[in-house]
């Protein structure tokens, strides 16, 4: 591990152990002031904030951008001070810090016995509703990006599963998405972030009318276990974190859990499915633009030549 990673790792670890020591009222004020300096000083995370929330605004003035991105890293650096003291929350505590609309859509996926596949965009707290789902409906299974330094990466594995996920790498292990695929034949209940490729395998879509990279492994999996996907909106109200889980997305018609995987008819169905999940992502996130972190480019104009392609 090189300095920067040493470094980067122990101020992790020392705000996880700190936060959550702190008064309640302290420790989120203290991450307010965060947001505000971070915000202020208008670094390349914020200015690329403010690029996204134009296409989901695209009526709104200067002002009223800047309005919007201050509330929306007021909102994200909430999001990393739940983080910080999520380990700590008793079942009973988390339940009462979360809400659900129409969480009867997830109920009658894993009543039917085909598992579910959540589609979640990078807002609110994913975190947190992740744990509230495992408590109350079935362990949430999940994928974690690699983080640098790999002792990090393994605190954030240690952290989801403290609260009750099941956690698989992005990248550097065989199999996972057959892994996935297995699980949620078993009745699993998938959550994946949907709204931004991190991969160089994504799909084109229309995402605020402008063309974005989406990932196909959520449709993908949707289609080959029958599983329905649900896409949703997460936000904070108040005192509590939102989960809005919309109705199924319609699927292309056929039975595509025969068919031979990613031949050319089944990356069009999963296309079309990906599309849809975008239309129903972009409803939720121009519901509650405040609380859309998206900090990193996701649309084609914004995005490296070289990861266009």
């Amino acid at each position: 591990m090189n300095i920067q990673d040493e470094v980067t790792y122990w101020a992790y670890a020392t705000g996880w152990r700190i936060v959550r020591a702190l008064p309640e009222k302290q420790a989120y004020g203290l991450f307010d002031r965060f947001a505000d300096q971070a915000w202020r000083r208008r670094g390349k995370g914020v200015v690329q904030l403010e690029k996204n929330l134009r296409r989901v605004l695209p009526d709104a003035t200067d002002a009223q951008i800047r309005e919007v991105s201050h509330e929306g890293m007021r909102s994200y650096l909430r999001y990393w001070c739940d983080a910080f003291r999520l380990p700590s929350w008793s079942p009973e505590e988390i339940t009462h810090r979360h809400r659900a609309v129409n969480a009867h859509h997830l109920e009658d996926a894993l009543a039917a016995g085909h598992g579910a596949v959540f589609a979640v965009p990078h807002a609110g707290n994913y975190d947190l509703t992740g744990a509230w789902a495992s408590i109350h409906f079935a362990q949430v299974i999940s994928v974690a990006e690699r983080l640098k330094p790999e002792r990090l990466y393994e605190e954030f594995l240690d952290f989801r599963r403290t609260l009750g996920m099941k956690i698989l790498p992005h990248a550097g292990a065989e199999g996972v998405f057959d892994q996935l695929v297995d699980l949620v034949r078993d009745n699993g209940l998938l959550a994946l972030l949907a709204d931004r490729d991190l991969s160089r395998n994504g799909v084109q879509v229309e995402f605020f009318g402008e063309p974005a990279k989406m990932p196909i492994g959520p449709a993908a999996i949707s289609l080959l276990t029958g599983a329905p996907m649900l896409a949703t909106a997460l936000y904070y109200q108040g005192p509590r974190a939102h989960v809005h889980v919309f109705a199924p997305v319609e699927k292309p018609a056929g039975d595509w859990t025969s068919s031979k995987r990613f031949d050319e008819d089944f990356i069009e169905a999963a296309h079309i499915l990906t599309q849809s999940m975008a239309d129903q992502l972009a409803e939720g996130i121009a519901t509650h633009p405040q609380h859309w972190h998206m900090l990193q480019p996701v649309f084609l104009a914004d995005l490296d030549p070289r990861r266009r392609q």
